[in-house]
């Protein structure tokens, strides 16, 4: 599969300021040949002592691995915080919106807002994967046996209409019509929320919402003194319209949201 141009989801946590404020050290590794589609990076989190993970929605799904067990992450429409409650190192899997379908036969809603452990998966040998990633010392040694796996349970599927349909939210930054999308893609609405339900595990304008938020967040991150402007290229009505949004989503607005990664974020008026 090639290697997904159009949508690159944004944690605030995972730039060089928010590791900063939390105390971790991060490892990414992108993934590459025919896994480069559907994996956006594997992962490793190492943090001296207990800490919060603040995650914010980006309609990925993920593994997370530690050397105790696994747990996968269904899809969140808000932000939240996950508690690690001891030292040591995370190693993770971040699937791209839709992805786990090319490995596994999954019904997604079913796990929208949990974390479930690996028996939620149909493969025998998944329970034994961290004890295999945990072997080996390093980072990147951890990243092949996880590719290589992975690699084994590979099948991609054929180009549909959902793939359009993600395209097309993707291009437009979540700002379009459920009723263009479904035209465009020649499935009912009805249709076309159902396989998002099932690929994605939120239906179809939820996860529209969670990409144009991506979006605002991203390029808050960015010129964070710049909202009227992002809010009407965005889609939203007004300034009012884009804070609500926010807070719906994020759960606080922009200044209290970066001030957790980065004290000096907003030093201005504003948002």
């Amino acid at each position: 599969m090639q290697k997904n141009q159009l949508y690159q989801p944004f944690q605030p946590l995972l730039t060089n300021k928010g590791r900063q404020s939390f105390g971790l050290s991060v490892q990414q590794y992108p993934a590459k040949g025919r896994l480069a589609g559907a994996i956006h990076s594997y992962l490793q989190v190492t943090t001296p002592k207990p800490t919060l993970y603040p995650m914010i929605p980006d309609g990925t799904q993920a593994i997370f691995i530690s050397e105790e067990s696994i747990q996968i992450g269904g899809a969140h429409s808000q932000s939240m915080d996950i508690q690690i409650h001891q030292a040591g190192d995370y190693f993770g899997i971040r699937f791209y919106p839709g992805a786990l379908r090319h490995f596994f036969k999954l019904n997604l809603s079913e796990i929208t807002g949990q974390f479930v452990d690996s028996q939620y998966f149909p493969c025998r040998i998944f329970a034994d994967l961290h004890h295999h990633i945990y072997k080996q010392k390093e980072f990147l040694n951890r990243a092949h046996v996880c590719e290589k796996w992975l690699l084994q349970h590979f099948t991609p599927q054929s180009p549909c209409a959902f793939d359009l349909a993600l395209s097309l939210i993707y291009q437009s930054s979540g700002n379009i019509e459920i009723s263009n999308l479904a035209n465009k893609t020649g499935l009912s609405s009805r249709h076309l929320n159902r396989l998002f339900q099932q690929y994605t595990g939120l239906n179809t304008k939820k996860f529209s919402q969670i990409i144009r938020i991506q979006n605002v967040c991203k390029r808050l991150y960015e010129t964070p003194n710049n909202s009227l402007e992002m809010a009407i290229d965005s889609g939203f009505f007004d300034q009012a319209h884009l804070l609500n949004e926010y807070k719906r989503f994020l759960l606080v607005n922009p200044r209290s949201l970066f001030n957790r990664f980065v004290s000096d974020y907003y030093n201005n008026k504003g948002l």
